[in-house]
């Protein structure tokens, strides 16, 4: 069951990429160390993604997203690619029903591959709505419902997000309970807390050399968070904590389309081919771009 959550938490970052995140570019960089039989591997991983603008009215907003993975295993099993790579593209559409309620309606499209023979196979794809209410000028939370098509099968996810400060200071904001983060505003260019970042990502072996398996990667991290905005359009993040929950699993292609609401699966789920399952120590570095920011 928790393999389906975890594959969950997928969908729910690229929702939180239109609910959160308002930056134009954001270049993101992490290091995890593990351990499995005695051996020291860690992986790195790196995501770039660039916000589109398309049209910006007062009732409706049209907006995509490119983005690029690119996931690095080292001194880990043979069985597992050692490079792993993502291509995203991202549509939304917002709608404001009034100053404090709007619709968005999103979809995502992917490629998740480790390249060396590309088909149908190795894409996946989402598709959603969020609806959003401003409670006040301190508080807005939203819910919505979202659908994958996953390299195990069909998954349904509902979700919400906040957005809560309840003072110049303090500011607690997130997709929950995936991604909440609490800071603190020391003044409008430095600002440290903490935050729990729940990730998950699957990509396609090859078809002629691994018959078409896939790796799940799964990861709780827990982190010391220092954001500094040096410019006014710049902002620099750095994150140091540990990896509380991270596996990686190895799967043969499933032969069945199973469905899965939230983490109950309507069917048997798969047992993984091989599975890694450790703890340690993770480092996340950040920059992003955004000439519209204000707090």
């Amino acid at each position: 069951m928790k393999q389906y959550f975890f594959a969950g938490i997928t969908i729910l970052t690229a929702i939180n990429s239109f609910s959160q995140d308002r930056d134009w570019a954001t270049v993101n960089y992490s290091f995890s160390k593990l351990k499995y039989n005695d051996t020291a591997a860690h992986a790195k991983q790196v995501d770039v993604k660039f916000r589109l603008p398309v049209y910006q009215g007062d009732k409706n907003t049209i907006a995509g997203a490119i983005g690029y993975k690119n996931v690095t295993l080292n001194n880990f099993p043979e069985s597992y690619s050692k490079n792993l790579h993502g291509v995203i593209l991202q549509a939304v559409w917002l709608h404001r029903f009034s100053s404090k309620k709007s619709i968005t309606l999103f979809t995502q499209a992917g490629l998740f591959s480790d390249m060396k023979d590309i088909n149908a196979k190795d894409f996946r794809y989402s598709a959603g709505f969020r609806y959003r209410y401003t409670h006040s000028g301190k508080l807005s939370t939203g819910w919505g419902l979202a659908y994958s098509r996953q390299f195990f099968g069909n998954q349904v996810i509902p979700f919400i997000d906040v957005d809560y400060k309840p003072n110049e200071k303090w500011s607690i904001t997130g997709q929950f309970p995936v991604k909440p983060k609490v800071l603190y505003h020391f003044n409008n260019q430095l600002s440290a807390g903490i935050e729990i970042n729940g990730e998950a990502a699957s990509y396609r072996l090859s078809a002629t050399e691994k018959n078409n398996q896939f790796v799940q990667i799964n990861q709780w991290t827990g982190l010391a968070k220092l954001e500094y905005q040096f410019t006014k359009a710049w902002q620099f993040n750095i994150g140091i904590g540990r990896n509380f929950k991270q596996t990686y699993k190895l799967y043969d292609d499933a032969s069945t389309t199973a469905w899965t609401v939230i983490t109950i699966p309507l069917g048997d789920k798969p047992d993984p081919v091989q599975k890694m399952d450790s703890k340690g120590l993770n480092v996340q570095l950040g920059i992003s771009f955004n000439p519209f920011t204000s707090r």
